[in-house]
């Protein structure tokens, strides 16, 4: 038996394409999923199809996150983690930006991931048990995003986010994951933005979804925090 079988994780951006495989990866392991998107439409059928949950919150908003918390774990009767793919991406040159860019990266980025965050913790400090996993991004990972670099910036901020998060929670069993997407994501969105890109090129989101089933798996002597997943040679 997994790991992860029969555990609740609540699922955000659940309407997302990078969502399904993650769903898909948890709910084929036994876990049970709570979706989570701005629109209860977005996060219905497929939460229906898993045998999951679906809920709607704006995750900018720190009062309806900790109420979407207190549902999750009234319907479903648990919570033992959170997988952050809520987000926002925006290309542009510094000097072409427009200022309210600023807010909007951060907003979506890093302010959903705090909230989420400071939502769910407190009830896996309690059980003194659970996962936390958020999506960064390659350039981050590399430190230079050219071209999107507030994107760049509140991915970073994302990161960053995490791994102090996991230093605070030295000593607990709760695990905590960084993920940075190498490439481009073989997501219907990127298909329809790039029509000439060859998508064989790109990375599989089936394999962020194992790799994060990976990382929420305990093992008695190691674990993992950052985990680049890069596009087929």
């Amino acid at each position: 038996m997994s790991d992860v079988a029969g555990k609740v994780y609540l699922l955000t951006g659940g309407g997302g394409a990078i969502a399904a495989s993650i769903a898909d990866a948890f709910a084929a392991a036994g876990a049970r999923l709570a979706l989570v998107d701005r629109q209860l439409e977005y996060v219905q059928e497929r939460a229906r199809a898993l045998g999951g949950g679906a809920f709607a919150a704006d995750l900018s908003k720190h009062e309806q996150v900790q109420t979407l918390v207190s549902q999750v774990r009234q319907q479903m009767g648990r919570l033992d983690g959170l997988i952050h793919t809520a987000g926002g991406f925006s290309g542009g040159k510094v000097a072409e930006s427009d200022p309210a860019l600023y807010d909007r990266m951060f907003d979506l980025n890093v302010r959903t991931l705090f909230y989420a965050t400071r939502a769910v913790l407190p009830v896996l400090l309690e059980q003194n048990d659970g996962f936390i996993a958020g999506i960064s991004a390659g350039a981050a990972w590399r430190g230079a995003g050219p071209g999107m670099a507030l994107y760049t910036a509140a991915k970073s901020a994302v990161a960053a986010f995490l791994r102090s998060l996991d230093a605070e929670l030295k000593g607990t069993n709760i695990r905590v994951a960084v993920l940075y997407p190498m490439g481009t994501v073989d997501t219907p969105a990127n298909r329809r933005d790039m029509p000439g890109a060859d998508p064989t090129t790109w990375i599989d989101p089936a394999e962020i979804g194992q790799t994060l089933l990976y990382a929420a798996s305990r093992s008695a002597r190691g674990r993992v925090l950052e985990l680049p997943v890069y596009p087929p040679r």
